[in-house]
């Protein structure tokens, strides 16, 4: 529980650490297998405890000894966790990742929205690399870039800009995670059973990737999930992508998704899009450009609902760990009688 209570502090920083942003001087350009959100992660740890993590001698402000301290803590906390369920292996200590974020929209029919989300997981070895513990936002766990956030995403609570009940529920997801099918099916393959605010669920997520002629990749991604008041969710996802050079590749993702709460819903999406990425002084930046289309399905008949373009660009910034995004869509709602307008997301993310 005290993991817990930090959070709201660990958030805190991340949105003073976006006043700290200092400019980036170009570099030439590495491979794609550059630094990227997940890699940021400290994985240094001893067979005798949890020590504070490896700190880096010219990054001594207050943010980086705050960031410092709280990657500690956490380490500490999955190494105990681990202890309770065996012998721990010093060659393959329990590590702890965690995501803190704000993300803000802004539209002019529903004004402005802040919205602070938490991702994190712990790994613990000892449980025989099948389990992990993951809490906070699990929506983040199927986001992906590629034109989603519209206006769809954005929350709607009697005009508050932050609604603090909403943002408490969608952040109190627990679970234990369960990834060993991979070896035996050659499929990545997830199983979560956890609890959302009030809502027990199961969820399970089975991917698989494919190279066809031509340089184009397939992935196909399915996610399952029942609540015991949230119902039936599913998200199937189709994805083809081709490089057209070392550093711009061409993406369309299709996506179906179906909701069963008291009512039956059917939607479906279509991003086209085109990711040039780069190396900067901090790590790799990304610009994407594209179409987004969408709509619901009713009757066994696509609806057209959405479509329009959006521009979206990330990079880490100041430090290697501290990212800043920033969409703008112009697009249209036939489903709520909104013409196409534009729309903006902007995104403060710290990762520890």
């Amino acid at each position: 529980m005290d993991m817990i209570k930090k959070l709201p502090i660990v958030a805190g920083f991340c949105m003073m650490g976006a006043a700290a942003n200092a400019q980036d001087e170009p570099s030439q350009a590495a491979d794609q297998a550059d630094i990227a959100t997940a890699q940021v992660m400290d994985e240094s740890l001893e067979s005798e405890g949890a020590p504070p993590v490896e700190r880096n001698a010219a990054q001594t402000t207050w943010l980086d000894e705050k960031r410092y301290d709280a990657k500690d803590y956490l380490n500490k906390t999955a190494h105990k966790m681990d202890k309770w369920f065996g012998t721990t292996d010093p060659d393959e200590p329990a590590r702890a990742s965690l995501r803190v974020m704000v993300d803000t929209h802004w539209n002019e029919y529903d004004g402005t929205t802040v919205k602070p989300r938490v991702r994190g997981k712990l790994k613990l070895p000892a449980l025989e690399n099948r389990l992990s513990l993951v809490f906070g936002d699990e929506d983040l766990d199927v986001e992906r870039d590629g034109g989603i956030h519209n206006d769809s995403r954005v929350v709607r609570h009697a005009d508050r800009r932050f609604d603090r009940r909403e943002a408490r529920e969608q952040n109190s997801s627990f679970g234990l995670r369960w990834s060993k099918f991979q070896e035996k099916l050659g499929i990545e393959t997830d199983v979560d059973l956890g609890v959302r605010s009030d809502d027990v669920f199961i969820k399970m997520r089975a991917e698989k990737e494919w190279e066809l002629p031509k340089n184009v990749d397939m992935r196909f991604e399915q996610v399952y999930r029942y609540g015991s008041k949230s119902e039936h969710y599913t998200l199937s996802t189709l994805e083809f992508s081709q490089p057209q050079s070392a550093l711009r590749t061409l993406i369309n993702r299709t996506q179906l998704n179906y909701t069963s709460q008291d009512t039956e819903d059917l939607n479906w999406g279509n991003s086209f899009y085109q990711q040039h990425y780069w190396r900067g002084k901090h790590g790799r930046r990304e610009f994407s450009y594209g179409i987004y289309t969408g709509g619901n399905i009713e009757d066994k008949k696509a609806n057209l609902n959405i479509y329009g373009p959006y521009v979206s660009y990330r990079q880490p910034v100041w430090r290697e760990w501290l990212f800043l995004q920033g969409d703008v869509s112009y697009y249209n709602n036939k489903a709520e009688d909104r013409d196409h307008h534009v729309a903006a997301f902007g995104r403060v993310e710290m990762v520890f």
